[in-house]
């Protein structure tokens, strides 16, 4: 992503006599473009490693190193920016086109089948509670039986299932609550 658009963060809390107060008022500074595919970026707002999350202090639990998964027992709040499908698009020009393949298990612990490319992620599955809310643009949720169309307003709640990404009519702003999980039962790692 050439130039990601700055996320203004605004983080409230107390300040030493117990007043609200500003704490963070400005760029979220833990941005990633290109973190997991070319055509995207990923900011970082918020970390929490544990539940209940601890709401003392005045650490910046919104920089810290980038991991695509949140924290096993935790969560984050992401804010992701996606490129369109270029008009010209031609995979054999793009370095990112990774075609659909068998499951892998990435060093980051998430599943993945390949099938990404400059505007589309890669289809992967991790052990996640995902709240997804589309906040500008449109954006395709693929699916192994079927593909939704998300608008601006639209959100999604994804359960550890198998999905992909792709904005084929523009860029989009989408913000993402990940939060760790478990599967009742070993994933079904299948094609």
């Amino acid at each position: 992503m050439a130039d990601p658009k700055p996320i203004r963060r605004v983080v409230t809390g107390n300040d030493a006599l117990g007043r609200s107060c500003v704490m963070f008022d400005s760029a979220a500074p833990n941005v990633n473009p290109g973190a997991i595919s070319r055509g995207s970026c990923m900011t970082d707002l918020w970390v929490y490693h544990g539940v209940p999350a601890p709401i003392a202090g005045t650490r910046d639990d919104g920089n810290l190193p980038f991991h695509f998964e949140p924290p096993a027992a935790g969560g984050h709040l992401r804010i992701v920016q996606s490129s369109g499908k270029p008009a010209d698009y031609d995979p054999a020009q793009d370095p990112a086109h990774k075609p659909l393949g068998p499951a892998r298990l990435r060093l980051d612990g998430v599943w993945d089948r390949g099938g990404q490319n400059f505007f589309s992620s890669p289809v992967h599955k991790s052990a996640t509670v995902d709240y997804g809310i589309l906040l500008e643009g449109e954006r395709t949720l693929l699916l192994d039986r079927g593909t939704v169309v998300m608008k601006a307003g639209d959100v999604v709640v994804q359960l550890g299932n198998w999905h992909g990404w792709t904005n084929l009519n523009g860029v989009s702003l989408m913000a993402f609550v990940m939060m760790g999980a478990v599967f009742d039962k070993p994933p079904n790692i299948r094609k």
